[in-house]
Order: structure tokens, then C-alpha cells, then sequence
């Protein structure tokens, strides 16, 4: 009860010393604006902090925070598009959606004493877009915006502060309406709705400028009073411009070009960057009085921008997409008169690898374009394409398709995009490519709407395995990817630890055999070698003259370990023989081959 009382009291108008707003701050209607206003911190936050609107040097509570608590005190706020925050140290203030009636001086207060920690002048203005020869009807609701009295009028702006006449009421009525006229505009006031009606017939693209709709004394510096800004932009019928050369960038880059003109006494001559489309210039930015008018909302949010220096109009786009390709132009003076034009590329860069897939956009009505067919192409040479796929019909209204062995295009009327797609892709693949208008019965038979340039790496070839067969080399190499060369080693490895396996079983085998028969016949039949610690193996092969009825033999030579802790070892090649193992006992085995005498009968013989 005690709080509310408080805010009661808080509430009857407080007035304001007057306040000099710091800056001017414009706002296109419908955006969204926002302000931080810092203050000393407090061993509280009990103080409270409030957003309010200046009339007559006194404070029209808005929006109003208490500890921690937000409370409204206009429709705008309830609504949610007036917010107020606070941190302990800044008050941030959003206000959204805003329309010409929001126009004004506004203050961020602090305390129940109102002290203001900024005010600003907010401007929000009305933006219009036309073709030459329509209307304009404007309504200018002044009263909402605080004020009565007094005539109205509708100017064009003129530098900084500075507005030339168009048309006026003749007296200041407040009970009822008036109005005038001249060649091509009319103002009508009607002071029982606190609204003026502003109209302009037959509009030309010279009537592109900034207008206020404004309270006017002719008696008095300056005789304008803003009451409701309008940008108008009036897209002029131009002859088809040529372009004088074509520039290509990379989708994200920046492009920037600087086009000279005669410099003129003064420098208040319009100069803008418009996109052409169909032989009319769609302005995207404009300077005049150096100050910078945006009609875009690529120039808004800072990707467009224009500078005149007097004797050159330099712009700059930044972050390009690929829909921003198509034919600009230059502009010096309100007749719109060409400096250069241009055609600019925006193009799409992509990289990918073998057997991937491709899909892509093609915003085409963004482009411009709307009917016919459309195709997807591979550029060769500077014009030429050569079909891939296209769609069989111009639909409008709905959507159509069509799919080769590897690729296909969908087209959605309804959205104005054709979805392009390429399956398995390979490195021959890498190319330039175009989303096109399609009529095989004109020349050339695409019109191109976005260009691709795809780059597909491939794949590195497998690593290649040797393997030895008696005298002879088999090599297998291929295209292959790694999981699979992994397989093919483990796979031979394997093979190479059961021929081990298989030789060292085969020869304890042997081993045992000679052990159980008498190892004394052997070490009597067979030489020994020098000493006992010194192991080798030997290899003495014979062959009788007639080889068909060779007999070989193989015989184990044992000799015993040298201690019986130290393991012995059984291999094909001593030189092979791996280090000694701690914790196994392994017996030494020689192998010997060598060719037994033969008698008279060709029969070898056991000595």
C-alpha cells in the first residue's frame, strides 16, 4: 500500500528543467531501438529509474523500474514494446516496433527527485517506395505527437536543417479544416482528428528526396518545426543501360567502386547506387548534403554504403551474397543521370570430395527472375553452358522436377528457389557451374541467375603391399581407403604367424622324435661344429645325374644346452633367431641337409 502510494505521487507530471537533447537519434518505422544510460552506483537499488517522454518541460512517465520491478504507464509499454532494465549500474531502455508517432524527446530520470541522465531526440521516420507517375498520400497525425496549433506544411528537405516550401495551410484553423494546393500537391488539415493529409500526384524520379510534414511561421528562424519525417524513393523509367564491364566476387567478400563526375559549384546535387531491373533504377542508398539516406535493407544494416567527396561518389558492399548479382548503376542529380554501370557477379564458392553430394539453392524471383524453365549447366568458355538438367516446363504456380543418372533440379514456384542436386561426385566434376533460365529455342539458351564454382578433391590413391613368392614379386596397389589397407596387413600377418606357428610345432615335433630314438647314431653319422657354445646352421644339398630319382635327406642334429636354465631355441636360421626369452625353456635343434653317397645302382646310401 505504501508503494503505491509512493508511485501516486510520482505520477503527477513532475516538470523538468528544460532539457537540451545530447544527440538526435533516427529510426526507420517498425524497427527497433535502444538506449544505455550509466549512473553511480548506489549502496541501494531502491532508487528508482524511469524512461519518459518530454512535453512542455515536463516528464510523461513511460516505463519505470522500483526494486527490481517494472511497472507501465503507457499503452506502448503494457504492449511489450517499451521495456525498461536495470543492473545497478545502467538503466537500458528497448523500445520496438516503432512508429512516426513515437517521434520526440524522451529522458532517462533517476531518483524521485527526476534527475535526468540523458536525453536524446528521437526521430522516426516514415519510408516510402514509388515508380514515377504514381501517388503519394501521407497522413501526418500531428496532435499525437503533441502538436496543435499553428499552420501546417510539407517541405523538402534541404542540408542539415534547412527545408524548402512545397505547399501550406493558409491560416492556423483549430476548430476545423483547411487546406491548399498547387501544381501536384495538396494539403489537407483537419483539426477535429489533429491529422494532416498530404498528397503528390504524377511523382517523378526527381521527387526522390526527404520531406517533413512540419509546423510552419514564415515570420520566424527557422520557419519550420519537424513534425513527422519521410524518406520517399520514386524508382525512375530509365533507357536500358549497357553495363560498361562485369565484375565477379566471391560470395562473403567486399566490393567497392568509385565513380568520378564533373564537380559542381555545390555540392548539393543528389548522388545514389541503384539496382537496375527492368529499365528502373530501385535506390539502395543515397547521399545529399553529406548526409547518407538508406532505402535497403542491406543498406541498413551497414553492408551498402555511399561517400561523395565533390568529385567522386565512392560505394562500397560488403558480406555479398549471391543475391545481390544484377546491373548497377551510378547516379549524379535528381534527373538520375548514369556515371558508370555495371555488372556485378556474386558467385558461390564450394568444396568438396569424392562420392559426396551437392545441393543448391537458386533464389531466383530475389534475383528477378520468375517464369520459365530452369536449368542447371556447366559454363564452357566465357559464355557457353552445356546442359546437365533442366526442368521440362515453366510452371508459375506450382512445382516441377527433373533427374539424369547423377543430378536434379526441383523448382518451387510458390517460393521462387530451384534446388539443384549432384550425387557421387568426382574429381572430373570440378567445374563452373550456372542456375539459368532455359529456352533451347532462342540463342544464347541460358540466361544465366547464379554461378557455382565447384572444386571436388580426390580421393588419394591406397598405399601398395609387396609380397614375396620364391623368386618372384607380385605387387598390388589400387584406390582404396584406409580401413581397407588395414585389413590386408592384419590379413597377411596372420598368415605369417601361422607358417611360424606351423615351422616351430613341425620341428619340436622332430625334435622329440630324435630324442626318444637315440641322439647317439646322429652325433656318430653327422660332423659337429667347433664348439658347443657356437650355434649355426648349414645347408649341403645333392643331386644324382639323374634327377628324377634324387633322395634328399633332412636330419636333426641335437647338441645339449650349455646349462639347464638357459632355454634353447628351434629356428630354420640361427641368424633369425630372436633374443633370449625369460620365462621359457627352449631346446637347441641344428638342421642339416646334406646328400648321402650313392652305389653302383644309383641308390644313396647310409653310411
Amino acid at each position: 500500500m505504501e508503494l503505491r502510494v509512493i508511485l501516486l505521487l510520482l505520477l503527477c507530471c513532475p516538470g523538468l528543467r528544460a532539457q537540451t537533447p545530447e544527440t538526435e537519434m533516427s529510426q526507420r518505422e517498425g524497427s527497433t531501438f535502444s538506449i544505455q544510460c550509466p549512473y553511480t552506483t548506489q549502496p541501494d537499488n531502491k532508487q528508482l529509474k524511469a524512461w519518459c517522454r518530454v512535453r512542455n518541460a515536463r516528464c510523461e512517465l513511460l516505463v519505470l523500474t522500483l526494486a527490481s520491478r517494472e511497472y507501465q504507464y503507457s499503452d506502448r509499454a503494457r504492449q511489450g514494446h517499451i521495456t525498461i532494465q536495470d543492473d545497478n549500474r545502467t538503466v537500458s531502455i528497448t523500445m520496438s516496433d516503432l512508429q512516426a508517432e513515437d517521434s520526440g524527446m524522451y529522458s532517462c530520470v533517476y531518483s524521485s527527485n527526476y534527475v535526468p541522465l540523458k536525453t536524446i531526440l528521437l526521430n522516426v521516420y516514415k519510408e516510402l517506395h514509388k515508380r514515377e507517375l504514381d501517388s503519394l498520400s501521407v497522413q501526418c497525425p500531428y496532435r499525437a505527437l503533441g502538436y496543435s496549433e499553428g499552420r501546417k506544411a510539407w517541405c523538402r528537405q534541404q542540408g542539415q536543417a534547412e527545408c524548402s516550401l512545397i505547399v501550406s495551410t493558409a491560416y492556423p484553423y483549430t476548430w476545423s479544416s483547411t487546406g491548399a494546393r498547387n501544381k501536384s500537391s495538396s494539403i489537407q488539415d483537419d483539426a477535429q482528428t489533429g491529422i494532416a493529409t498530404i498528397t503528390m500526384n504524377k511523382l517523378q524520379a526527381q521527387d526522390s528526396g526527404v520531406y517533413w510534414c512540419a509546423l510552419y511561421n514564415p515570420y520566424q528562424r527557422p520557419a519550420f518545426t519537424r513534425i513527422m519525417e519521410v524518406r520517399l524513393s520514386v524508382d525512375k523509367s530509365l533507357r536500358a543501360q549497357t553495363p560498361e564491364t562485369e565484375m565477379s566476387q566471391r560470395e562473403g567478400s567486399t566490393f567497392s567502386i568509385q565513380c568520378p563526375y564533373t564537380t559542381q559549384p555545390d555540392n548539393k546535387q543528389l548522388k545514389a547506387w541503384c539496382r537496375m531491373r527492368n529499365a528502373r533504377c530501385e535506390l539502395l542508398v543515397l547521399t545529399l548534403a553529406s548526409r547518407e539516406y538508406q532505402y535497403s535493407d542491406r543498406a541498413r544494416q551497414g553492408h551498402i554504403t555511399i561517400q561523395d567527396d565533390n568529385r567522386t561518389v565512392s560505394i562500397t558492399m560488403s558480406d555479398l551474397q549471391a543475391e545481390d548479382s544484377g546491373i548497377y548503376s551510378c547516379m549524379y542529380s535528381s534527373n538520375y543521370v548514369p556515371l558508370k554501370t555495371i555488372l556485378l557477379n556474386v558467385y558461390k564458392e564450394l568444396h568438396k570430395r569424392e562420392l559426396d553430394s551437392l545441393s543448391v539453392q537458386c533464389p531466383y524471383r530475389a534475383l528477378g527472375y520468375s517464369e520459365g524453365r530452369k536449368a542447371w549447366c556447366r559454363q564452357q568458355g566465357q559464355a557457353e553452358c552445356s546442359l546437365i538438367v533442366s526442368t521440362a516446363y515453366p510452371y508459375t504456380w506450382g512445382s516441377t522436377g527433373a533427374r539424369n543418372k547423377s543430378s536434379s533440379i526441383q523448382d518451387d514456384a510458390q517460393t521462387g528457389i530451384a534446388t539443384i542436386t549432384m550425387n557421387k561426385l568426382q574429381a572430373q566434376d570440378s567445374g563452373v557451374y550456372w542456375c539459368a533460365l532455359y529456352n533451347p529455342y532462342q540463342r544464347p539458351a541460358f540466361t544465366r541467375i547464379m554461378e557455382v564454382r565447384l572444386s571436388v578433391d580426390k580421393i588419394p590413391a591406397a598405399t601398395t603391399l609387396s609380397v614375396t613368392t620364391g623368386s618372384s614379386q607380385k605387387n598390388s596397389s589400387g584406390n582404396s581407403t584406409q580401413p581397407r589397407n588395414t585389413i590386408i596387413i592384419s590379413v597377411v600377418l596372420c598368415i605369417l604367424l601361422i607358417l611360424a606357428l606351423a615351422i616351430t610345432t613341425l620341428c619340436i615335433r622332430q625334435h622329440k622324435k630324435l630324442r626318444t630314438g637315440g641322439n647317439r647314431q646322429a652325433e656318430d653319422t653327422y660332423d659337429k661344429p667347433e664348439s658347443p657354445a657356437q650355434l649355426e646352421s648349414t645347408e649341403r644339398m645333392g643331386r644324382t645325374t639323374d634327377e628324377s630319382r634324387d633322395l634328399n635327406y633332412i636330419t636333426l642334429d641335437f647338441k645339449p644346452q650349455l646349462s639347464s636354465d638357459e632355454p634353447l631355441y628351434c629356428n630354420i636360421e640361427l641368424s633369425q633367431a630372436p633374443r633370449k626369452p625369460e620365462d621359457e625353456n627352449v631346446e637347441y635343434v641344428t638342421i642339416t641337409h646334406k646328400q648321402l653317397p650313392k652305389n653302383d645302382k644309383g641308390w644313396s646310401t647310409e653310411s
